[in-house]
């Protein structure tokens, strides 16, 4: 069976997307950085200024920015 062009293009962008982690929804707040980073004047109230002993902190995702934590270097969003 022979791959079409398109096929390969497809193939060929989804390895690169994902070894440029772009297909992951990270967080790109840094858990080691500014604990409470400043969030935009549009983000919702804090929710708590803690959650399971961790500080609440504003973070980035691909779909905008959300209230979280950061637990066992794992981003939990609480909005």
């Amino acid at each position: 069976m022979k791959m079409s062009d398109a096929a390969k293009v497809a193939v060929a962008a989804a390895l690169l997307g994902s070894s440029l982690g772009l297909g992951a929804g990270v967080a790109v707040a840094d858990p080691a950085g500014n604990p409470d980073p400043v969030a935009p004047a549009w983000a919702p109230r804090k929710p708590a200024e803690t959650w399971l002993d961790q500080p609440v902190v504003w973070g980035w995702l691909p779909s905008g920015g959300h209230w979280g934590v950061w637990i066992n270097g794992q981003f939990l969003t609480l909005t």
